[in-house]
């Protein structure tokens, strides 16, 4: 159907699109975590491409269980897109410990990339977490860094991430950690990420900062005193076919509804234009 450059090289359209849909309702929050999403209409998008600089992490030195050497704090910061058809999927950037100097960091220290689907398979239904390797230095992301993040429909019924650095962080602590690495940066592709009704039925797209909360999925988000720094999202885009061509639309105000959860005051966002700052500080 398409190749992930063809998504990276779309053009911007700015014009009205005949028929498309209305930017939905306010939506409820689903319990387990403190996040803040940007979600589009149900339509027939085929992706999302934008720019994000990475937040600090400071979590909250009451919350975390004892691991032999490893210390794991309750809460934990992502970044991520995605996108619902038939299901969700949550594509992205998760906070992990990282092998450096030939050592597993005895903290995390470091986004690296992962992907979550649903499918069915013999009429039952599956939820698989994957993601790179901890010994794929190559694809480890930091605070203060800018990444482009690009999901897209390449073919029916499947996603494709892309991770890309675009500005190395200036932030001292990690440039450090990154010269210390085994490998050199470089952009990361997903092989083929199974998305049930995407490029066939109309879907939402999504960006979300969250700080995430281990075994606590469906449950009330609990008190914490961890917290992120800055994030900043910028020209954020919508893909789809326009009159027999892939284009890429700006994910406007117009067409995005916000969501604060489980409660808006635990949330600094600021918008500028194409770009907006994103605290989380529960």
């Amino acid at each position: 159907m398409y190749r992930i450059e063809d998504f990276l090289q779309a053009p911007a359209y700015f014009d009205p699109i005949e028929g498309e849909k209305e930017k939905p309702a306010e939506r409820r929050c689903f319990p387990g975590a403190w996040y803040y999403k940007v979600l589009s209409a149900r339509d027939y998008w085929l992706g999302l491409d934008g720019f994000v600089r990475l937040p600090e992490f400071y979590p909250d030195e009451e919350r975390y269980v004892d691991e032999g050497d490893f210390r794991k704090y309750l809460d934990t910061p992502s970044v991520y897109v995605g996108g619902s058809a038939d299901f969700e999927n949550d594509i992205g950037l998760a906070w992990f410990r990282g092998i450096v100097d030939g050592k597993m960091s005895r903290e995390k220290i470091t986004f690296r990339p992962f992907w979550r689907y649903i499918y069915t398979e013999n009429g039952r239904e599956r939820n698989i977490y994957a993601g790179t390797g901890i010994e794929d230095a190559e694809y480890y992301f930091f605070p203060g860094d800018e990444v482009r993040i690009t999901v897209a429909s390449v073919k029916e019924h499947f996603l494709v991430l892309r991770l890309a650095l675009e500005k190395e962080t200036e932030l001292e602590r990690y440039r450090r950690i990154r010269k210390r690495l085994s490998r050199s940066p470089r952009a990361f592709v997903s092989g083929l990420i199974p998305a049930p009704g995407a490029a066939v039925r109309p879907a939402e797209y999504k960006r979300v900062n969250a700080i995430d909360q281990y075994g606590n999925e469906g449950k009330p988000a609990q008190p914490t005193k961890a917290r992120t720094g800055e994030a900043r999202w910028r020209d954020v885009f919508l893909f789809r076919a326009h009159r027999g061509e892939l284009v890429k639309v700006p994910f406007t105000e117009e067409r995005r509804v916000k969501m604060f959860c489980p409660d808006p005051r635990a949330f600094a966002v600021k918008t500028n234009g194409n770009s907006e700052t994103v605290v989380i500080r529960p």
